[in-house]
């Protein structure tokens, strides 16, 4: 078998913390993956890699994903407007995506209805044909430049706000559509009963003047991510739920995307992540190095996004480097 698996989130996104969020981890296997395969700094944020694996120049993905859905989709411009939660810490606006709420499809619909009474006049319309994604279709390009929403989730959103030329405008947009959302009836049930509620949208996605199509780079896909889920299917890729654990895999050419320390990441929960990271070192790493060993597994490609992303490429014959001693997780940051 040969396998490639990437990690976002294995490097911990806040850089300068990293070496000592990890320093005292005990993870001997990745410990000495890490030391004797061939290693190459990779920063990249999580929408880079999704490009890189598809081949596409950006992720201009809105048309697609609303078409999937079941939107028609001929004679519109489209731009995706997914609901999310902004919380203030500090003078940070930190984002959460639908992944921290338990949405409904009425209260999608309520909050979508009133958004487009509100945008009546201004020639786009809002569409939910999910709770999860949320669509808007406009007659023409926005002309704004938008962040893609997987580089945005845990982040500030003050440093990814709309830009170009109408920026401003869809700005403005942004800012009256949160005032609507923060005092609609549905979100004041939601907190009601404890739910997070819906206080803004982010707009990512649209579609670019000449969309180039993904590009298969193999025949199957294990990943529970939505987005690689709808870029295999369009690209003709075959996908299958991510594994729990090494042993389950089958094939001779294995992709894998696990998504399991990401949300960890993402949202700062050092102690989740460290005991993720534990588990995955019992049911990844080990059972990868003793395949390796074995020579069941002929090479593994590891990845990870974040500043102190890396790939790494290593063969059984690299395991006889018996004079590299393990490489803690800590040093692949600044220190």
């Amino acid at each position: 078998m040969k396998l490639t698996l990437h990690l976002p989130g294995l490097a911990w996104y806040d850089a300068d913390d990293g070496a000592s969020l990890c320093r005292d981890l005990n993870t001997p296997a990745l410990s000495l993956l890490l030391a004797r395969g061939q290693r190459s700094t990779r920063p990249a944020s999580p929408s880079q890699h999704l490009l890189r694996s598809f081949s596409l120049p950006e992720l201009a993905v809105a048309a697609t994903l609303a078409r999937q859905a079941g939107l028609a989709t001929t004679g519109r411009h489209w731009l995706i407007a997914d609901p999310v939660n902004l919380r203030v810490d500090r003078d940070r606006a930190l984002l959460g995506d639908v992944g921290i709420m338990n949405l409904a499809q009425n209260e999608a619909d309520q909050l979508i209805g009133s958004l487009n009474q509100l945008f009546a006049e201004d020639g786009f319309t809002l569409h939910a044909p999910t709770p999860a994604r949320w669509f808007i279709s406009l007659p023409a390009a926005t002309g704004a430049s938008f962040t893609p929403l997987p580089d945005v989730i845990g982040q500030d959103i003050n440093h990814h706000l709309p830009g170009g030329q109408n920026g401003m405008r869809w700005s403005r947009y942004l800012n009256e559509m949160q005032m609507l959302l923060y005092t609609h009836a549905a979100n004041d049930a939601r907190e009601l009963r404890g739910d997070t509620p819906v206080n803004s949208v982010w707009l990512w996605g649209e579609q670019g003047r000449d969309n180039q199509a993904p590009q298969a780079f193999a025949p199957l896909l294990y990943s529970d991510n939505p987005l690689y889920q709808a870029l295999a299917v369009e690209s003709g890729m075959a996908i299958d739920a991510a594994p729990y654990q090494f042993a389950s895999l089958q094939g001779e050419h294995v992709h894998v995307v696990l998504d399991q320390l990401e949300a960890a990441a993402q949202f700062r929960d050092a102690w989740g992540w460290r005991e993720t990271l534990k588990r995955l070192e019992q049911d990844w790493f080990t059972p990868m190095l003793a395949a390796l060993k074995a020579g069941q597994l002929q090479s593994l490609e590891l990845s990870c996004d974040g500043e102190a992303g890396f790939t790494l490429h290593i063969t059984p014959r690299q395991l006889w480097k018996f004079w590299l001693p393990g490489q803690p997780l800590a040093t692949l940051y600044p220190q």
